[in-house]
């Protein structure tokens, strides 16, 4: 009840309820099948880039603030009559150089546009005079009803207006074209009129000086500009409007407009702002929520009780399990919230992948049909995850029933594909998608195929340990003979060795046939006896003749001795780090039987002694599955064979008979799920695999493996085997 509990609750956070209302799905261009009607009042939000742009443009609408210099006039006419004083004291009539005349007509390095005539004709005092007075009596009333820039501020100024601030604080909006330019000979209308009494020498030198001189009346006021740019970027609202609780936003079977799709974006952002605070209606939606994923989750757990009674009671199992789940639940979390990505690419498969790996696809099936509905119910995922989820699901259920080699997972991640792709193409025809759309959903199909699959490989290692579950691929690395354990049976046992791998082959082929894991069986086999590898010369299996050490111990050491192989392999095993299922072979393999042979010589020995009936009992326990059972059942089979004199089937098919009831009679099958059609089924492919392996080999005719002595010539240093002399 805590792993539903707690999986229920990080679902709920995972998916935060929406208040009860759920936004309906609609798009540009689609037909709405109902009227959507706003059921509260919100606002419309601008996007950021549409806030940023309309901010900008706002900011750029103010106009540049330049405040008026009331000294303006004054500083022209000092100005004016500086560049004047430089000719006081030439005569008239005085020869000038070029060079010294351009040094007169220039003011900071830069020409005043001066011709030669007219720099002489500064030199004659009365023209100077007459000068002095018109700038003296005209530009006051130049200056006081007109604004002056210089040539190059008034070209880079943005904008089609500016705003002046008098001295009283007062502003106005001047339109750039009233604002007269400062540069030598510039045209100002007020000037020309004003110069018209003037000769016409002294009115030429007058336009073309006092323009060239006269002091911009306007100062740019940077900092004030920016400080109003900002105050308008700030007014922009970031509301675009308001919809009214009841206002119909989409009509039914109309066409969805962009306006209208705006309107049920913000609707689905208030529904995600409020979500992050407390409501009723939020409280209520929680609960409601909370209510149906912890049921939906206790049928599975009862479906587990009534079905899997071994995984339901598997607390470490149980925990994977809810792991898998709120795994895919994240990840379908992550991939709802991510911005265009649909959400049938919900890799659902996942799970069933791992499910079918860890334990079997039956598992897997009723997993999928679980976890399929149960993500698709959580916010709104709705019922394209849910055929996804189905259809890829079970496809990948199905076809990781046996895994053989990694490769077999690109044949999942195919069959996946293939799924998803059934369900989108029902999914097309439903919404009358085209084929683009379409292709666009089966690539998205693909992508959380492979993605439930690479997931899945890459985790099953660490879900594997977690869970206490033996894969078939880490039984594919435990079947190499190469290992480290194998090996070492080969050099140190040679005879169990052998053993041990005939057993494998009449396990496998067993197993196969009566529904068990034919993998996990041969596996076992190869792991059961390795605890002999430490007294190898104590088995027959591994004694030269007329060499046996139980010669000259006693029945009941010897009896300890042999019986000790079993913990001695349990200790081998676990420190090379075998799974506790190929252990079970190791511990299981010859259950609570009486070491026969060592019992009855005891008895012969000294028929009146008291000896425990425990020195002579292996440890057990007895076989508790199908696999343990039938390594049981080949490793006794497989010793009879070996000294069996008559190796016909008939003959076979006895020993295994007889081996058989022996093993029932002593009720060492007693807990394994083996019914009496199975133990038929094992026995005839006992006899079979015995029978290929002990057939009747062809009588050759007799060969003299004698070679004769050569007494001339050189000896032959590698004689065929009877190759006749000569």
């Amino acid at each position: 009840m805590a792993l539903i509990a707690a999986l229920a609750i990080v679902t709920l956070v995972l998916f935060p309820p929406a208040g009860g209302y759920q936004v309906p799905a609609v798009r540009v261009g689609v037909v709405a099948p109902e009227d959507i009607l706003a059921p509260f009042d919100f606002h419309i939000r601008r996007s950021d880039e549409e806030l940023a742009a309309l901010r900008e443009q706002a900011a750029l609408s103010v106009a540049p603030v330049y405040t008026r210099i009331t000294t303006a006039a004054d500083s022209t006419i000092t100005r004016l009559e500086e560049f004047l004083d430089r000719f006081e004291n030439l005569p008239r009539g005085t020869i000038v150089d070029p060079v010294r005349l351009g040094e007169l007509g220039s003011v900071e390095g830069r020409s005043l546009g001066l011709r030669p005539a007219e720099l002489r004709a500064l030199m004659i005092p009365q023209s100077r005079a007459e000068l002095r007075a018109f700038a003296r009596r005209a530009l006051p009333d130049i200056y006081r009803g007109s604004y002056f820039l210089k040539a190059e501020h008034l070209a880079g100024m943005p904008g089609a207006q500016i705003t002046v601030r008098e001295a009283d604080g007062s502003e106005d909006i001047v339109p750039k074209s009233e604002i007269g330019e400062l540069s030598a000979g510039a045209d100002i209308l007020v000037l020309e009129r004003l110069a018209v009494p003037l000769g016409s020498e002294a009115e030429r030198l007058a336009l073309q000086l006092i323009p060239a001189l006269a002091i911009a009346n306007l100062e740019a006021r940077p900092a004030l500009t920016s400080v109003r740019r900002e105050e308008a970027r700030r007014a922009v609202s970031p509301l675009e409007g308001e919809v009214l609780s009841g206002e119909l936003i989409v009509g039914a079977h109309t066409r969805v407009t962009r306006e209208q799709a705006r309107k049920m974006a913000a609707l689905s952002h208030e529904l995600e702002s409020r979500r992050s605070g407390f409501s009723t209606e939020v409280a209520r939606g929680a609960l409601g929520t909370l209510f149906l994923n912890m049921a939906l989750l206790s049928l599975f757990g009862f479906h587990l009780f009534l079905y899997r009674r071994e995984v339901f009671g598997d607390y470490r199992a149980m925990v994977v399990m809810f792991l898998i789940w709120g795994l895919v639940t994240g990840v379908a979390a992550f991939v709802h919230r991510v911005e265009g990505v649909p959400d049938y690419a919900v890799p659902v498969a996942l799970g069933s992948v791992l499910v079918a790996v860890l334990w079997d696809a039956r598992l897997s099936v009723a997993v999928t049909l679980f976890m399929g509905i149960y993500i698709s119910a959580q916010d709104d995922l709705g019922y394209p995850v849910l055929w996804t989820a189905l259809l890829g699901g079970l496809a990948a259920a199905w076809s990781v029933r046996r895994i053989r080699r990694r490769t077999h997972f690109y044949e999942t991640l195919l069959f996946i594909t293939v799924g998803n792709a059934l369900a989108l193409g029902g999914l097309a025809l439903l919404r009358l998608w085209d084929w683009s759309d379409f292709g666009v959903a089966a690539a998205w199909g693909a992508l959380s195929a492979a993605l439930a699959v690479f997931l899945a490989m890459g985790l099953l290692p660490i879900l594997e340990w977690a869970s206490g579950r033996t894969t078939d691929l880490t039984l594919l690395e435990l079947a190499d003979l190469n290992r480290p354990l194998l090996k070492q049976l080969l050099l140190e046992a040679p005879g169990t060795y052998h053993h041990s791998i005939i057993v494998g082959n009449l396990a496998e082929a067993a197993a196969e046939a009566i529904g068990g894991n034919s993998l996990l069986a041969r596996v076992g086999a190869y792991y059961h006896d390795i605890g002999k590898v430490l007294r190898p010369e104590y088995f027959v299996e591994n004694q030269r003749q007329g060499m046996n050490p139980h010669n000259v111990l006693s029945p009941a050491a010897s009896a300890r001795i042999v019986s000790r192989h079993v913990h001695d392999g349990i200790e081998m095993g676990r420190a090379a780090g075998l799974p506790e299922r190929v252990i079970d072979f190791i511990r299981e393999h010859h259950g609570t039987t009486r070491l026969t042979y060592f019992w009855h010589k005891a008895e012969e020995e000294d028929p009146t002694a008291h000896r425990s009936a425990g020195d002579f009992i292996y440890p057990g326990p007895r076989p508790r599955s199908k696999e343990t059972a039938v390594v049981m059942l080949a490793d006794s089979v497989e010793a009879a064979s070996r000294v069996t004199r008559d190796p016909s089937p008939d003959r076979f098919r006895e020993v295994v008979r007889r081996i058989v009831e022996m093993k029932l009679d002593e009720h060492q099958l007693d807990e394994a799920d083996l019914t009496f059609r199975d133990l038929a089924v094992v026995q005839e492919k006992f006899v079979g695999v015995l029978t290929g392996i002990h057939h009747h080999r062809i009588d050759y005719p007799a060969v003299s493996l004698h070679v004769p002595e050569v007494r001339d010539g050189p000896a032959d240093p590698l004689p065929s085997a009877g190759r006749p002399p000569g």
